[in-house]
């Protein structure tokens, strides 16, 4: 269905139903702890709608000239989004619309970015359709939510549920009829996959990751490399066919004519190599990542939670892959090669890693402090740790915890998160082992402090924040403030920035993006 169809639809809806339910958005990536909501009711129907409107100006203001920005350094982002519920009692249906430029032209099958149906039968829920879910008690932050993908292209700015990538699944939620003193809440949920999209980058643009533009050089290089043997090639052969025929025409014989036949058959397959390599090379760089659209790409996990005492408790099992390729070094030129003599290749050098993560989760309140953790193991097919090519297994963790401060109705979010990589001595030869997938020249810990400060006053109508991320291998800051004011109970002027230093811009993990300093004025309707 069109875009203009679908929201025809809905403002039709909208009209019969009598009602809007408004709901406010949160759009500051992640660090978003917190949001703010308000909706009315009333409906005839059981059909709810929501709306947000947003046009965000951004002034990239240490930023010189970026490829895919030019010396125009501001952008003008206008988007929308349209969420349309039912509830019948026993099904239900929710959809949400997502509607931008970038959508709209590169992932359009992504303007429905959420469509959930529902079955309520009694304790248990069956869901499908095209949908995110968050495993996991951190805040904003996790280390076991591993069924969505994470799309980057705007770095980590937008909120974390606006960077994950929907997915067509099944989910399973029973609530076990158990409640007593000490063991209450539990519930039993099975989610499953058919099919995984992974991680989104920036093609081009300030937010264009170092990695990704390294393996295009290295791809581009290798097939210049191709096409310029084949082009000597074609170039030899046809120079020898020009002498087989002088001589040929000088001195007519057997031997003469068979020259000159055999020189015309090596110019007509150097030709015809030459003419498939031009014409594979067109479609190389679309197709060295592995297509993940199949079954054997499928996710499955289930997940147990519930509360014993004061403390709630889950653990987790995830079947899948990893969403970042990791790039095998040594068949980058015999992919290159092969794809462009045959137009494809079996050798691929990239690939999605498969992993099995086993997870655990709690979260309690201590005084006046909300805590919250979570932590796991992720099996690999690499668990002797002596594949380049494949990660190792790791062990991840997270933990933190928010406090009501007393004062300016002030809350203060702290988490830690960090990643170690097992038995990451096990590649000895120098080569290999900074080729390694998992290798990095900060050492094999990565560990981040994530910090946001929220205050309100006005009744909630000038609303200043801060949230900074530091990475202590790294040696990376970033630095989010932001300033929500709120003049009407559905209009928004949010103000907000980003600051970046890097200690080391070979070692840091965000050296890419150490120059992408922005300003950005934005103004926001909920509906």
């Amino acid at each position: 269905m069109k875009i203009s169809k679908i929201l025809t639809f809905a403002v039709l809806s909208a009209l019969l139903a009598g009602n809007l339910t408004a709901q406010d958005f949160d759009d500051f990536g992640f660090d978003d702890f917190g949001s703010d909501s308000s909706s009315s009711g009333g409906s005839s129907l059981p059909i709810e709608f929501s709306g947000d409107l947003k046009l965000d100006v951004r002034d990239y203001v240490t930023n010189g000239d970026v490829d895919g920005i030019g010396d125009t350094k501001i952008t003008a982002t206008p988007s929308a989004k349209l969420g349309v519920k039912y509830d019948g009692g026993k099904a239900g249906a929710d959809l949400q619309l997502k509607i931008d430029e970038d959508t709209i032209k590169n992932h359009p099958v992504d303007v429905i970015d959420e469509l959930t149906l529902s079955a309520y039968l009694g304790n248990f829920t069956l869901s499908a359709g095209k949908m995110k879910v968050v495993w996991g008690k951190g805040d904003k932050l996790h280390v076991i939510d591993n069924f969505n993908a994470d799309d980057l292209s705007d770095f980590i700015i937008p909120d974390y549920l606006d960077r994950r990538i929907s997915t067509p699944m099944i989910r399973g939620v029973y609530a076990v009829p158990l409640n007593s003193r000490t063991v209450s809440n539990v519930m039993i949920e099975g989610v499953y996959t058919p099919i995984m999209p992974v991680d989104r980058f920036a093609s081009k643009g300030v937010w264009k990751p170092t990695k990704v533009e390294a393996l295009e050089s290295s791809v581009k290089e290798k097939a210049t490399a191709y096409l310029k043997t084949v082009t000597e090639a074609k170039d030899t052969a046809m120079a020898e066919t020009t002498l087989a025929g002088y001589a040929y025409k000088l001195n007519p014989s057997e031997a003469t004519g068979a020259a000159l036949q055999a020189a015309k058959a090596k110019l007509t397959a150097s030709e015809t190599a030459y003419l498939m390599a031009l014409n594979s090379s067109s479609s190389l760089a679309d197709n060295i990542y592995p297509d993940t659209n199949k079954f054997e790409y499928g996710q499955g996990g289930l997940r147990v939670t519930g509360t014993i005492g004061q403390v709630d408790l889950g653990v987790s099992y995830y079947y899948g892959h990893y969403k970042q390729p990791s790039v095998n070094g040594l068949q980058l030129t015999n992919y290159v090669n092969e794809y462009l003599a045959k137009g494809s290749s079996g050798n691929k050098f990239l690939a999605y890693d498969r992993k099995q993560t086993f997870g655990l989760e709690f979260s309690t309140i201590l005084w006046k402090f909300n805590l919250r953790g979570e932590g796991c193991y992720n099996l690999t097919d690499d668990v002797a740790g002596d594949d380049p090519w494949v990660h190792n297994n790791s062990i991840q963790w997270l933990g933190g915890f928010d406090i009501d401060l007393p004062f300016w109705d002030a809350n203060l979010n702290v988490q830690e998160t960090g990643t170690y990589i097992l038995k990451n001595d096990k590649i000895e030869d120098s080569i290999y082992k900074t080729l390694d997938v998992d290798y990095a020249s900060t050492g094999y810990s990565n560990n981040k402090l994530v910090v946001n400060f929220t205050t309100s006053f006005l009744n909630g109508k000038l609303a200043p924040e801060v949230t900074a991320l530091y990475g202590f291998e790294h040696k990376d800051l970033v630095v989010m403030p932001k300033v929500t004011i709120k003049p009407a109970s559905s209009f928004k002027i949010i103000g907000s920035g980003l600051a970046m230093w890097t200690a080391d811009e070979e070692k840091s993990e965000f050296g890419t993006w150490h120059k992408n300093s922005f300003i950005q004025l934005g103004a926001e309707v909920s509906f």
